[in-house]
């Protein structure tokens, strides 16, 4: 009774998770049901009765009964019942997530009993590994997969792009939004070493020549990408520290009809996230607050007083246009200085000749409206595939055209693709695969205008781009013009072209036994060439003044001879070849065999070879004769003129590897695997390292305790992995091992005499960095496998990471990097996801939650480093921050004096001494939190500058990263969306940002500056205002206030499609015809401030603006 009981309870409980659940997410999976019985009629009218159970007899609670061709459906009870009223005729569709559809004809029955059949796809699901493919169900490492129509429903060209928080552990970060020029960095589960050590991409089992190739590879050629995030990455051996990334691309299958696709698109692309930028009005009235501020005094009795001087005979107490107030003149101003700005602060145009006779144009201008705006892309990808008795086929051309939101000028990347993988059956037992891919990517760019001083937001809002007659137009008269610049100061082009084949011999050589042959070769050329161009800007001269009889100049005549040249550049031309050829050759030999119907065993063993060769050279111009000519014969050929660089190296590697795996009954399982890797990097006695892992888990879902008694848990899985696994650091040269001898000069004996010296030391011992991955998962499947989900705890240990140690300067060169560092990374994993079914709405929705944390735990290199970010520092995390501690303001001179009193001395101080008229501290300034012995420092006295106390304040990692995907499907509309963000990570407002008004002299401001510290608004963001950078620096650089949390969430893409029915495109022919609209980085919250976006990091200033996607596209297949 109490079995029953409980039985019920666990039933009612289900049912109500069906009925209420109101996430949008799950598709249905094919149903099956057995033969049905027809029992007595007991209804009429039409209606018709029954009950779906599985193959045990349990009832299916929560299947779809819909009536085919119609909108009419029910779900089944709490008992597996159901009541629907349907014509004698009518057929029914029967399905449940978990089970194999079936159409039921009624033919006249009124009663009927259906019985549900497994969908044993989902027990085969297999997974792409390290050289092989593993049931999903009997997998005992850390692996994640991606289909390829994730990628594929994304308007994006750029495959990591569309990886992005897909996969739990895997960052991907961009520093810009420019297409080609995104600055991609990709992390799985934190920093595996201070070295560069990114994931290993494979593509279709070979490495990829660079992360460009990756990148560059069309997301509609790939079926699906695997991610190896443990020690199941040491099948991969010295390259496996930062991960393996597999991606394997569409293949033709069996039975497969002639099939002909394409997809289109067109994409219009805006800014986002524009930084605030102050106008004319603004910039010059702070500009004299802000002068002002610099030379207030106190007066002795709590307030302040300033010295007012004269101009043009006038005491600068009159009411003029500084804020509507009496204008704070300041002595950094020159008399005409303080005219101009005055009317500046006003806001309307005017125009002023100065005393050289230069023509100055001033207006309210924003330098951002002008570079940057509405822009469009298009992509169209064609694919075909089919199979016949002996071949299999699939074929695809893309082309696509990214356009950044630069509207100055052209900016932007085209990729052409195509790609051909075809098997063909020789014999019964011999299958001959070939696999083609071309792929060209030439991207073409203003060379200057994007950063520095040209990049636009520095410049004053005061002028106008051109001049009255159209020339280029600069206010600071020194040749900076971001216009000038981005539109007429040269271009830099680049072509990267990659050539792919790959071709493989498999022999089935009994039953159980296969091998297979391969070998591949990669052909890339990347070119890259760039000119730039004479320019003419600047200001105008007045000639034939007219001046009244005050002197003032009231006409003129312009000579538009302006007076800057090409910025003080010389114009040039510049080409760089880079050429690289990459073999491949491997051999395995496989093994599949079950005994006695319980134990599985699989072994693998194989062999590989590579070699990589490379080429360059650069060659250089300037002088040139013509703008409009820009190859290198048209520049100056004399020796002062002409530089010409080159060089070539190679590198080889040999590896052996095995990997073993038993099941027993798909409840335990074990799998251990190994590699040995040989490299020419390394010194011969030190090139051979051996690489293994094992794994073990336990299904315990398989249990029959847990069969009989625990009927909603469809699967429960625990694994545990530990192996090491080899970064091969990109920085090392491959002939590091070889000490480096340099001829030069040196003055002796009254002349210059030829020497020779010892650039650089070597170590012969030096060998590979390995890292110990430690992994323990879960993974579960519950409610007929509508609630799936994951969770990994990890640990990875680098203990013998390369670094520089420092040696006494006696030693005379630069020592070798060496093994001796230590690095520790802890983390977690979280995903979770639902799917099912609600009358005619399928859903599904899943999230995913991670976090690393790294330690550096022994470094033996340099350890010299100063307050701000600090990369690598002993006992602390990568990317550290360490920062003063602020007090708030200063809030009375009284409390100034006694502060200067305190830390008399103190060399933090030095640069805002009380002795400066202009710089010394005032009330408003931030009061740091200083020490009088720095022996106490809590740094241990390292890095400090000046005495300051400099704490650590966490690192600037991102941190729990998460992302969520939703989306459903009613009749023939289909709707999906994707989020991702960061929940934590530590900025540091350095010069990269905008920190605080005129933190670089003269710069333009943002309109948040404003909020600024005075006696009337004394809990302001922003410090007292000032124009010296001093006592700027003293306020923000490496101060607690200057960081920022720039958590965000994004909603990176959101879909809308609609399907023709088959009904009306049957007709033409056509398959499938499906129309959609979608937005990428649509919309975002964030911590960060001002404007700037979350994703781009510190360098915020100067980078391209991020932009937002909207795209109309077609699907179309026949």
């Amino acid at each position: 009774m109490k079995s029953e009981f409980l039985k019920f309870s666990s039933k009612r409980i289900l049912f109500s998770t069906v009925v209420t659940s109101v996430l949008m997410a799950g598709s249905p999976l094919e149903v099956f049901a057995a033969d049905a019985t027809e029992v007595q009629a007991v209804m009429q009218t039409g209606t018709v009765t029954g009950q779906v159970v599985d193959a045990k007899g349990e009832p299916v609670i929560g299947a779809s009964i819909l009536i085919k061709g119609t909108g009419t459906g029910i779900i089944t009870d709490i008992n597996g019942n159901f009541t629907v009223s349907a014509s004698p005729d009518a057929t029914l569709v029967v399905s449940f997530v978990g089970y194999k559809t079936q159409e039921i004809s009624l033919s006249g029955k009124k009663n009927i009993k259906i019985i549900l059949q497994e969908d044993s796809e989902l027990l085969d699901e297999v997974v792409v590994v390290g050289y092989g493919t593993q049931k999903k169900a009997t997998l005992t490492g850390a692996v994640a997969s991606v289909s390829g129509d994730v990628l594929e429903s994304r308007p994006v060209s750029n495959t990591a792009i569309g990886l992005q928080g897909q996969i739990p552990g895997l960052t991907i970060t961009r520093t810009s939004a420019r297409p080609g020029d995104e600055d991609m960095t990709i992390q799985l589960r934190g920093a595996s070493s201070t070295n560069k050590v990114e994931p290993l991409v494979i593509i279709d089992g070979v490495p990829a020549i660079s992360n460009t190739e990756f990148s560059s590879l069309n997301p509609n050629d790939i079926e699906n990408v695997s991610v190896l995030k443990d020690a199941s990455a040491a099948i991969y051996g010295a390259r496996a520290a930062g991960g393996v990334i597999l991606v394997t691309t569409k293949k033709g299958k069996k039975g497969d009809k002639l099939r002909i696709s394409y997809n289109g698109m067109v994409t219009a692309n805006t800014p986002a996230n524009m930084i605030p930028l102050a106008g004319m009005r603004d910039f010059a009235s702070t500009m004299a607050e802000a002068s002002y501020q610099d030379f207030v005094e106190s007066d002795g009795n709590g307030g302040e007083v300033i010295t007012q001087r004269y101009v043009n005979g006038q005491t600068w107490n009159n009411v003029l246009a500084v804020g509507g107030k009496t204008p704070h003149a300041g002595v950094s101003f020159d008399d005409t200085n303080l005219l101009v700005i005055d009317k500046m602060a006003l806001g309307d145009p005017f125009t002023y000749v100065d005393t050289n006779n230069l023509i100055h144009y001033y207006e309210s201008n924003n330098w951002l409206d002008l570079l940057y705006g509405t822009t469009w892309s298009t992509q169209h990808n064609i694919g075909i595939q089919g199979s016949s008795e002996r071949a299999r086929w699939s074929a695809s051309l893309g082309y696509a055209d990214d356009r950044s939101v630069i509207i100055a000028t052209d900016d932007g990347i085209k990729k052409y693709n195509a790609r051909m993988n075809a098997d063909y059956d020789i014999t019964k037992w011999l299958v001959f695969n070939m696999n083609i891919s071309y792929s060209n990517r030439y991207k073409d760019s203003p060379l200057d205008g994007l950063d520095g001083n040209n990049s636009g937001m520095y410049d004053a809002p005061a002028a106008p781009a051109y001049t009255p007659s159209g020339n280029y137009y600069d206010f600071y008269v020194c040749g900076r013009s971001p216009l000038s610049a981005m539109q007429a100061g040269g271009r830099a082009k680049q072509e990267f072209e990659t050539f792919r084949y790959s071709n493989t011999l498999t022999a089935q050589l009994t039953k159980d036994l296969k091998a297979t042959g391969s070998m591949s070769f990669i052909k890339n050329n990347n070119v890259q060439t760039e000119y730039k161009t004479t320019y003419y800007v600047g200001a105008p001269y007045a000639v034939n003044i007219e001046k009244n009889g005050n002197g003032e100049v009231i006409g003129y005549d312009v000579n538009e001879q302006l007076n800057v040249v090409n910025a003080g550049t010389k114009s040039y031309a510049q080409e760089r070849s880079q050429r690289t050829f990459y073999e491949n050759y491997s051999l395995q030999l496989d093994y599949n065999h079950t005994f006695g119907n319980v134990h599985n065993v699989a072994a693998m063993v194989g062999a590989n070879a590579e070699k990589r060769t490379y080429k360059n050279v650069t060659a250089k111009r300037t002088d040139l004769l013509y703008d409009g000519l820009f190859d290198l014969n048209t520049g100056s050929a004399g020796s002062t003129n002409q530089t010409v660089t080159g060089g070539s190296n190679a590198q080889g590697y040999i590896s052996y590897l095995t990997r073993l795996n038993y099941n027993y009954a798909g409840k335990y399982m074990i799998e251990a695997l190994g590699r040995r890797d040989g490299t020419s990097k390394f010194h011969v006695d030190y090139r051979w390292c051996n690489f293994g892992a094992a794994s073990v888990g336990w299904r315990i879902s398989e249990e029959n305790f847990v069969k009989k008694n625990v009927k909603w848990l469809d699967n429960l899985k625990l694994r545990a992995s530990y192996g090491v696994t080899g970064g091969a650091v990109s920085e090392l040269g491959n002939y590091d091992y070889l000490s480096a001898i340099t001829l030069s000069t040196y003055y002796f004996n009254g002349g210059q005499e030829q020497i020779a010296y010892l650039s650089k030391m070597t170590d012969y011992s030096r060998t590979w960095e390995k890292l110990q991955n430690l992994n323990i998962g879960v993974d579960f499947a519950l409610f007929g496998n509508r609630l799936t989900g994951s969770f990994d705890w990890y640990q990875k240990k680098n203990n013998n990471m390369l670094v520089s140690l420092t040696y006494p300067d006696v030693l005379g060169t630069n020592p070798a990097a060496t093994n001796d560092a230590k690095l520790r990374v802890k983390g977690w994993e979280a995903v979770i996801g639902w799917n099912d079914r609600v009358g005619k709405v399928d859903y599904w929705v899943s999230a995913s939650l991670s976090d690393a944390r790294s330690m550096v735990v022994d470094y033996a290199g340099t350890d010299t480093w100063t307050a701000g970010l600090v990369k690598v520092r002993e006992g602390y995390p990568l990317n550290s921050l360490f920062v003063y501690k602020t007090d708030g303001y200063f809030t009375s001179y009284d409390e100034i004096a006694d502060y200067y009193k305190q830390y008399a001395g103190n060399s933090a101080l030095a640069k805002v001494a009380q002795s400066s008229a202009s710089t010394h501290l005032r009330p408003g300034d931030r009061k740091k939190v200083l020490i009088l012995d720095p022996d106490n420092d809590t740094t241990n006295g390292k890095g400090n500058t000046g005495a300051g106390d400099v704490y650590h304040y966490g690192d600037s990692d991102p941190h729990f990263n998460f992302g969520l995907n939703a989306g459903a499907r009613w009749n023939n509309f289909d709707f999906s969306l994707f989020v991702q963000g960061v929940g934590k990570r530590n900025i540091l407002r350095d010069t990269g940002m905008n920190t605080c008004a005129f933190y670089v002299n003269y710069t333009n401001i943002l309109t948040t500056h404003l909020d600024t510290w005075a006696w009337d608004n004394q809990n302001a963001e922003y410090a007292r205002l000032s124009l010296q950078q001093d006592k700027n620096k003293w306020n923000v650089d490496n101060n607690d206030t200057a960081i920022q949390n720039a958590w965000y969430a994004r909603l990176k893409n959101i879909t809308v499609g609609y399907t023709i029915p088959s009904s009306i495109t049957s007709k033409w022919k056509i398959e499938k015809l499906r129309f959609y609209f979608s937005g990428d980085n649509v919309a975002e919250i964030t911590g960060l401030s001002d404007g700037y976006d979350p994703e781009k990091g510190t360098s915020a200033r100067t980078t391209l603006p991020f932009s937002r996607s909207w795209t109309l596209g077609v699907d179309l297949t026949f």
